[in-house]
């Protein structure tokens, strides 16, 4: 099984604290992904996803509003160095479909669901 460094999503695009949400739409539209890491201070403060936009606009929210209200906070977050069945576990748990990697505390890129299920599917593929 490989460890979550080899699959990471590495120089995620990162917006900061007061972006308007529909800025982060149009971006992640631009940049081809379907999740934004949320900064404050040159932290991670957060994640948004179409996922969160799709729900704002459900619920009619005004696209003007800043990330900051709409951004999954605390982030869920796992060690680089940890093993793919660490980051299934802690999907199955959270509910989540995205998870921050860090390594030291500092972020280096996002890992999704997709991710993981892709590698398996292209590992089953080479070994048939």
């Amino acid at each position: 099984m490989s460890k979550i460094s080899h699959i990471l999503l590495k120089n995620p695009v990162v917006v900061p604290t007061g972006t308007k949400l529909w800025e982060a739409a149009k971006l992640m539209k631009i940049k081809k992904v379907a999740s934004v890491l949320v900064s404050k201070n040159g932290r991670l403060a957060g994640i948004i996803s179409v996922e969160d936009i799709m729900h704002s606009v459900g619920k009619k929210v005004d696209l003007n509003i800043a990330v900051d209200e709409a951004m999954h906070s605390p982030q869920i977050t796992i060690e680089s160095d940890k093993w793919l069945a660490d980051a299934i576990a802690m999907f199955e748990r959270c509910k989540a479909s995205h998870i921050t990697v860090v390594e030291h505390g500092e972020k280096v890129g996002i890992i999704r669901v997709d991710d993981i299920l892709h590698t398996y599917k292209f590992n089953e593929e080479g070994q048939n």
